[in-house]
């Protein structure tokens, strides 16, 4: 279904992508404050945002793609096959969206002659399990990177910084690490679930271990920002990648805390060794392999891979974005939370008793 695009005068034609999404919806609307873009949105699904005009489709559509990119001079490609539910273990799904997507958003940006692309990328296409302090853009891709889905981001990603200066095209992509906030679907809906389980009493490890989380209003303001830059002379940022955090590193299990304890459910505090839990992990992981011919049985969430991941450091340097973007984060962790618990309030146990 593909609305009429009806622009105002002076105002720039936009497309986002994913615009029926946790970070999409935070992106369109803060394209639709800046009153200077005429907004629309491509998804699978209508957004359902007031005045947005909605190009529902599929990226794997080239013929759809093109429709909706036309007429536009920015793209914000935020749409992707996240690795939620089923979706971890369908490569097909993962490869067809976030690369064969990708590859169809940058082929309709060349034709249509649109001006400028920002990308959603992922902080984790530098992540392979080991701990990440003060890293910055100079890091290199993750030899093995932790899950599919982060494999094809690194291709996404690495796409779309080739295609700058392909047909006038400029592209940025923006790498966002930890990213929560109000209509989180992933972070906190999972964390809650797993405290309701039991499972969150237990810290993995030290507790030591940092994390940079990111309110989504944040990212999405970069994404304004980037796409400004992008649309300077000579623009510093085009063809280059950038980290996107609060720049307020947090205890990872601690932050955790500070999300359920608000909501009534016990704190992570019964500290595991890592080591130990790892080999089970492992352990685990081996029986399944060895069963896998005789009965099929669903991926764990208990691998080797996810330990590593609650026990290790991701502490990035944004500074980069903040020189070349002008990047600031305007709303801080402890305002995020409290914003993000507030949204999240259904999930409480109060009025039930704690859990």
């Amino acid at each position: 279904m593909v609305t009429t695009r009806r622009s105002l005068a002076g105002r720039r034609k936009c497309l986002v992508t994913g615009g029926a999404g946790f970070l999409g919806k935070h992106l369109v609307q803060q394209l639709q404050d800046s009153g200077r873009y005429d907004v629309s949105v491509f998804d699978i699904r209508d957004a359902g945002i007031s005045g947005v005009q909605t190009v529902v489709g599929d990226l794997r559509d080239q013929a759809q793609v093109e429709a909706a990119v036309a007429g536009c001079d920015t793209v914000f490609h935020c749409a992707t096959a996240a690795p939620a539910a089923a979706n971890t273990a369908n490569k097909k799904l993962m490869h067809d969206v976030n690369v064969r997507g990708t590859e169809n958003i940058i082929a309709a940006c060349e034709s249509q002659g649109v001006a400028r692309l920002v990308y959603t990328s992922s902080a984790s296409v530098v992540f392979d399990g080991r701990d990440l302090i003060n890293v910055n853009e100079d890091a290199p891709y993750a030899a093995r990177p932790i899950d599919y889905y982060t494999e094809t981001k690194v291709l996404g990603e690495k796409l779309v910084l080739a295609a700058n200066g392909r047909g006038g095209l400029a592209t940025v992509a923006l790498r966002p690490s930890g990213i929560f906030g109000e209509g989180d679907p992933l972070l906190v809906p999972l964390t809650v679930a797993k405290a309701k389980e039991g499972k969150m009493k237990f810290i993995i490890g030290s507790g030591e271990n940092l994390m940079d989380f990111t309110y989504v209003g944040n990212v999405a303001q970069a994404h304004l920002q980037a796409a400004d830059a992008l649309a300077g002379s000579q623009p510093a940022c085009a063809g280059k990648a950038y980290f996107i955090t609060n720049a307020e590193p947090r205890p990872f299990w601690g932050f955790l805390g500070d999300l359920l304890e608000p909501l009534g459910y016990q704190r992570p505090s019964t500290k595991l060794p890592w080591r130990l839990i790892f080999f089970i992990a492992v352990l685990v992981e081996l029986i399944i392999w060895l069963l896998k011919p005789f009965k099929t049985i669903a991926a764990s969430e208990f691998t080797p891979m996810r330990i590593r991941i609650a026990k290790a450091t991701r502490q990035l340097d944004c500074s980069r974005a903040c020189q070349d973007l002008g990047y600031a984060p305007k709303v801080a962790i402890d305002e995020a939370l409290q914003r993000t618990v507030k949204h999240f309030s259904y999930l409480s146990t109060y009025g039930n008793g704690p859990s």
